[in-house]
């Protein structure tokens, strides 16, 4: 018989487990949100005859990049360029 008992060991793993299975994917779409922003700013600086090539205008760049943070711009650019392909081609 012993006087002192163990005093469980909890690993850290064990206790960041049930967190950090929403954490991650959760930090890695922040960090891919703020990679996109950051390739739509630069889309930003191309001449406007560049960006009608790709089917978009200055004024879906400047809506994309003015929406909330946590939203993805290339996403809006992606839909915008689709749409004004659509369009193009019922014509």
């Amino acid at each position: 018989m012993t006087l002192a008992t163990k005093t469980p060991r909890f690993r850290l793993a064990e206790i960041l487990a049930p967190s950090t299975g929403l954490a991650f994917p959760a930090l890695r779409a922040i960090v891919r949100t703020l990679q996109n922003r950051r390739a739509a700013y630069r889309v930003s600086e191309l001449p406007d005859h560049l960006l009608k090539d790709i089917g978009l205008k200055r004024d879906d760049v400047h809506e994309a990049l003015h929406a909330d943070w946590r939203e993805d711009p290339t996403f809006k650019l992606a839909v915008s360029a689709a749409r004004r392909r659509g369009r193009a081609n019922l014509d």
